[in-house]
């Protein structure tokens, strides 16, 4: 899967390792670093140490987040409404299980 970051510019004279290349690319048109696949601590070691801008280590540091837990950063709110719904659960199965004590004393 292809992931992607914003990133306005690629460093002057930054050039991925030959071993990389076909992993990592940046789109100058829509001012994307790409990484395809799993980035691997090791991958990102070597490519944010290719440059010190840190524009470019920080759009690096957050490509690495993405490709190392597998998804996209979750959308604002949605965690909420999961952990809403999962309380919801949790007081539903308490209640029943008090219902049902009640029931059988």
């Amino acid at each position: 899967m292809l992931r992607r970051v914003k990133l306005d510019q690629l460093p002057e004279n930054l050039a991925f390792p030959e071993k990389l290349a076909d992993r990592i690319h940046y789109d100058q048109a829509s001012r994307e670093l790409q990484f395809r696949g799993f980035m691997s601590k090791t991958d990102f070691d070597k490519l944010v140490r290719l440059h010190n801008d840190i524009d470019y280590q920080r759009s690096l540091e957050r490509l690495f987040q993405i490709c190392t837990f597998g998804a996209d950063p979750e959308p604002v709110g949605r965690g909420l409404s999961t952990m809403v719904l999962a309380a919801g659960a949790t007081v539903a199965v308490i209640a029943l299980g008090v219902a049902a004590f009640m029931y059988l004393h």
